[in-house]
């Protein structure tokens, strides 16, 4: 009886830490992220870690990895200027599963946790994000000498 009372304890140990990389067994290490511009039909690039590039004409959809946060978009069309922005991954639900088997165990599951970190699970990227570029307008830029007596006129993009 005793020695059942033993496999059934390291059993549910057992149980509890394959659990306790939740992110990693039910979550992803992608997201499928929507890129929309104002303009259409932008040129986006994006750059992030490990390596991570891709490039799109909007809208569209692309896989990102989750372990390239942050990725830097840079975005840009006929008639506006060239527009960076950043796309970061934030926690999803399944990290709250860490913490939780975290404190059930005592700290036995920071193995599960040290695990979907080293894979990035957890995390993703907002599914639709939306920029705006802006327009290139020449802007007018009035230059005066220090005495006053000569006056410049230019454009400046």
């Amino acid at each position: 009886m005793r020695g059942r009372g033993i496999v059934k304890l390291l059993a549910g140990a057992a149980g509890l830490m394959g659990l306790a990389a939740c992110a990693s067994v039910v979550g992803s290490t992608s997201s499928e992220v929507q890129i929309r511009t104002n303009p259409d039909k932008a040129r986006c690039d994006l750059k992030g870690y490990d390596g991570f590039s891709a490039s799109v004409e909007t809208p569209a959809i692309v896989s990102v990895p989750t372990a390239a946060a942050p990725v830097t978009v840079t975005c840009q069309a006929p008639g506006f200027r060239p527009t960076s922005y950043t796309l970061d991954a934030t926690a999803d639900g399944w990290i709250w599963g860490n913490s939780a088997l975290f404190v059930a165990t005592g700290g036995i599951a920071v193995l599960g946790a040290l695990v979907d970190e080293s894979r990035a699970a957890g995390k993703s990227y907002a599914e639709d994000v939306h920029y705006d570029l802006a327009p290139d307008r020449p802007r007018a830029i009035r230059a005066r000498s220090r005495n006053g007596d000569v006056d410049l006129n230019l454009q400046a993009r």
